[in-house]
């Protein structure tokens, strides 16, 4: 791959021992490629994994700038919203995030549970997310066939 490509997909290997390295190589990378958000977003998913929420958002943001249907940036967005009381903004978000994927489950229960006034934890969406994303691993046709 392109040493962009090489930036955004290395730090993802050790970023749990040295999260800061990781998340500057991420902002080398993100100025590698200015058309891809995809080092915006694995920085973000990193600063939320060690609780900075601040970054995170900064670069879900800028995740959103270089790609208006980002539908991940847009869910992550809004159920930062909903933690923050900000109702409105959060039912706008989540409702773009549905529009571009549709059968995402995790997105509609997020847009339900703003919309009838209920909570909604970013870390547990969080969690969800890896564990629907682990089971999709687990069932995809093995290679060594």
């Amino acid at each position: 791959g392109t040493a962009a490509e090489r930036g955004v997909f290395q730090p993802t290997d050790d970023w749990r021992s040295d999260p800061q390295t990781a998340l500057d190589r991420l902002d080398t990378a993100a100025d590698l490629n200015p058309l891809s958000n995809e080092a915006q977003l694995t920085a973000a998913t990193i600063a939320l994994s060690v609780g900075d929420t601040e970054r995170a958002r900064t670069e879900f943001e800028a995740a959103l700038d270089r790609d208006p249907e980002t539908a991940y940036a847009l869910l992550e967005l809004g159920a930062m919203a909903a933690e923050r009381g900000e109702r409105e903004t959060a039912i706008a978000m989540l409702r773009r995030a549905l529009l571009l994927t549709p059968r995402d489950e995790v997105t509609r229960d997020a847009l339900l549970a703003v919309r009838r006034g209920r909570p909604v934890s970013v870390e547990r969406l969080n969690r969800r997310i890896v564990r629907r994303a682990r089971s999709l691993t687990e069932n995809e046709p093995s290679d060594a066939n």
